[in-house]
């Protein structure tokens, strides 16, 4: 096959993003030939409309030249109109749905707008209009592979198949449970991960047991005011001496530092954002690394958390206190679903069968399609 994938922004590294390189790099293997194209590796001007039809241009002759199989396109609006766009052949295009675009599309908008007070009247207007938008470019493509049950029962397409993220075996010498207990945010630092209600749950654990560490991975510069909020509460909760900042860390990297931690925490909710996650990458980058997870009970994280892994929970810090407690206190619980995590990520999340699975689904649909 010869695969054309677009992507909105490739130098943003992202989960969306690395789900597709990982799986790219597969491919190849395979012996399919594969090309990616990304908007934001074309000279930008100042004026949207220029850009976009810059972008056209260019997706034209990359299809007339490089002759796709089949193209992969990464949401139902941007991605997924410039294929509609520069595709004049009827080459079968596929797009991968890993979040609920319209909500994020709508939050984001309307931030530019209002951001304290994303739940609006204006807000819920714009977010039916992206999801009926979104529902019509689905339509006009041959499939759509959502990566959670969660997002199909959104966009109920019966055009479309569910296939979890996949991530990569990391080779881990030993498996222990550290003391002090060491846990891990790694994300976005911004309204939609609730990072605050972890801050909370800490400040109620540090009232009975202060033998733990915490590190925060991710940009603090994406939003200085949200950032702002959260060391605010570090220091107001007095949690200063236990939690270490890392910052951004390099994708490479993050294995590493993931493997010398026991439990990650996963706290996003709809308090402050509206749900865009479709199955959260981290979860799984977390599971791979060894640890347990606690993580709040949202979008499609109940299909890949269950009892033996990890626990989840309802957005209330108190009940994130009480489990990360409980591993505290029963460090052969933790050490249990530690192994567990790494041996289902070994049985079903692999990255190469989850990429095998992709290119199986595109084999039938170019040979519907020529059919």
């Amino acid at each position: 096959m010869r695969i054309l994938i677009i992507l909105h922004k490739e130098k943003k590294r992202g989960g969306l993003v690395l789900q597709f390189l990982k799986m790219s790099r597969i491919f190849k293997q395979e012996g399919h030939k594969l090309k990616i194209f990304s908007m934001d590796s074309v000279n930008k001007q100042k004026n949207f409309l220029g850009n976009i039809i810059i972008n056209i241009k260019i997706l034209k002759k990359i299809v007339k030249e490089f002759e796709p199989s089949i193209i992969i396109t990464s949401d139902p609006f941007i991605t997924t109109s410039m294929a509609l766009l520069s595709n004049k052949k009827g080459i079968p295009i596929v797009s991968r749905a890993g979040a609920v675009y319209h909500s994020f599309y709508a939050a984001r908008i309307f931030e530019s707008i209002s951001y304290e007070k994303i739940y609006s009247q204006l807000y819920r207007f714009l977010n039916q209009i992206l999801k009926f938008i979104a529902k019509i470019f689905y339509k006009k493509i041959d499939f759509i592979i959502f990566n959670s049950q969660y997002l199909s029962d959104i966009y109920a397409n019966s055009n479309s198949y569910v296939i979890l993220n996949g991530v990569e075996i990391s080779k881990l010498n030993t498996i222990q449970a550290y003391k002090p207990t060491r846990l891990i945010y790694v994300g976005r630092i911004e309204p939609r991960k609730s990072i605050e209600l972890i801050i909370k749950a800490l400040a109620i654990l540090n009232l009975t047991s202060n033998n733990f560490m915490v590190s925060l991975v991710g940009d603090t510069s994406m939003n200085r005011v949200y950032w702002n909020k959260i060391t605010n509460l570090i220091d107001k909760r007095n949690l200063s001496s236990q939690i270490k900042i890392l910052g951004e860390i390099d994708n490479q990297k993050l294995p590493a530092i993931l493997q010398e931690h026991d439990i990650l925490l996963f706290s996003s909710d709809e308090r402050n954002f509206p749900m865009t996650e479709g199955l959260p990458n981290v979860i799984l980058e977390g599971m791979a690394n060894g640890l347990a997870i606690i993580a709040t009970k949202i979008a499609g994280v109940p299909e890949i958390l269950k009892e033996n892994n990890g626990f989840l929970v309802d957005s209330e810090p108190e009940i994130f206190a009480e489990k990360i407690k409980y591993l505290m206190d029963n460090k052969e619980v933790l050490i249990q679903m530690k192994k567990t995590n790494i041996e289902t990520i070994r049985k079903n999340h692999n990255i190469e069968n989850v990429s095998k699975k992709y290119l199986k689904i595109f084999e039938k649909i170019i040979k519907r399609k020529n059919s």
